[in-house]
């Protein structure tokens, strides 16, 4: 009887643990097809961070496989260790990201699953960085942290931006979204609030270089050192920079293919 209860118990344990690890879900009601990542070990009922990642242009479609290209989720899968849920939707081609859809997203997953409302995050590049600004924009009540990569925005949104705490990132020789798309944003942020942002710029880095940083410690550590108290989110300086020569080279070829300067409609 004893081993039968021990049994029972065992099952019970590996039930529980069973929601650890990579999902991927299509139903279009939840606003967008994602894929989602627990840490291994953690279960539904965990109070858990959760980090929403936007991919770019070249992503786009419905075919979540994608997603494992690159990105936090594709860092995941090489073995990366995150602390956090992670949640990667995958946007329609031919579209944009939308807030409201990604807000409707993150909801359905509160549902699900114990999330921390005061660590909210997101981040994401090329199209995606411009999807993070627009989101933060729109939702600044609801993010503790953010960071785009090589995106742009609308400098109208700087005074809703400045209450969050940014890390921006750009490479100085991206011909796909040139630097001048972050440096806009960086000054419409500072005209309202400069405590809150941070820039950071790779001299000799072109668009693809910067996916490199979804396989870095540091991004994933600067994020979720951010926690909303009273509705506010203190910046917290990074305790190690990501450095351009962390990078290793990308050839060219697969930059082109994989990473294309998001159209003018995707932009709004």
């Amino acid at each position: 009887m004893k081993q039968i209860i021990l049994i029972m118990i065992g099952l019970l344990i590996l039930s529980e643990n069973a929601h650890s690890g990579i999902s991927s879900y299509k139903k279009s009601s939840f606003g967008y097809p994602y894929i989602l990542s627990m840490p291994k070990g953690s279960t539904k009922k965990d109070l858990l961070p959760l980090i929403v990642f936007l991919h770019g242009k070249s992503l786009s479609g419905d075919s979540l496989e994608k997603l494992y290209q690159y990105g936090a989720i594709a860092a995941i899968k090489k073995g990366k260790k995150i602390p956090a849920i992670v949640l990667a939707p995958q946007c329609p081609e031919g579209e944009g990201w939308n807030p409201p859809k990604i807000y409707r997203l993150i909801q359905r997953i509160k549902k699900t699953y114990t999330i921390d409302s005061n660590r909210i995050y997101i981040t994401g590049m090329s199209m995606g960085g411009y999807g993070t600004f627009r989101f933060v924009a729109k939702y600044p009540d609801i993010v503790a942290a953010a960071a785009p990569l090589c995106g742009g925005g609308e400098i109208n949104t700087g005074p809703s931006l400045s209450k969050v705490p940014l890390w921006i990132m750009h490479g100085a020789r991206d011909t796909e979204v040139p630097i001048i798309q972050s440096k806009k944003m960086v000054k419409a942020i500072s005209l309202c609030d400069s405590t809150k942002c941070l820039f950071t710029v790779f001299p000799k880095l072109g668009h693809g270089e910067l996916t490199q940083c979804y396989e870095m410690d540091e991004l994933y550590t600067w994020l979720l050192s951010h926690k909303k108290e009273n509705g506010v989110s203190r910046f917290i300086p990074p305790s190690a920079l990501i450095t351009e020569n962390k990078f290793y080279k990308i050839k060219k070829k697969a930059v082109l293919q994989n990473l294309e300067q998001p159209n003018q409609k995707n932009k709004q």
